[in-house]
């Protein structure tokens, strides 16, 4: 497996641009990415809502979050790192580091 190390805003948002399978993020960094991911639904979550709407609501639920980032104070940067976020899942590995990798490798 080939990791995308990143440490800062801009490498982070180059890396999710690009798609990259594997990103781990190292330092004091991770702290602001936990934070972001935390702000996506896990996959036991979104099936749960899915099923129990037949769908419908998780348009519902990304026109509400498109709304709700229209009006959000957040700098650009961070409305564009949480939106690109939720197409990945995560891990914290041994040393404390986030592993971001795309969400399609769990299928």
């Amino acid at each position: 497996m080939v990791y995308h190390d990143v440490r800062n805003d801009e490498e982070l948002l180059e890396a999710l641009r690009k798609r990259e399978f594997y990103i781990l993020i190292k330092g004091e960094y991770n702290d602001k990415v936990k934070k972001l991911v935390k702000t996506k639904l896990t996959d036991d979550e979104l099936i749960g809502v899915e099923l129990g709407s037949g769908g419908s609501l998780s348009l519902f639920s990304e026109l509400i979050y498109l709304i709700l980032n229209l009006f959000s104070k957040q700098s650009r940067i961070d409305k564009k790192l949480e939106s690109k976020i939720r197409q990945y899942n995560f891990k914290l590995d041994n040393d404390k580091n986030l592993l971001l990798y795309l969400r399609q490798l769990d299928y």
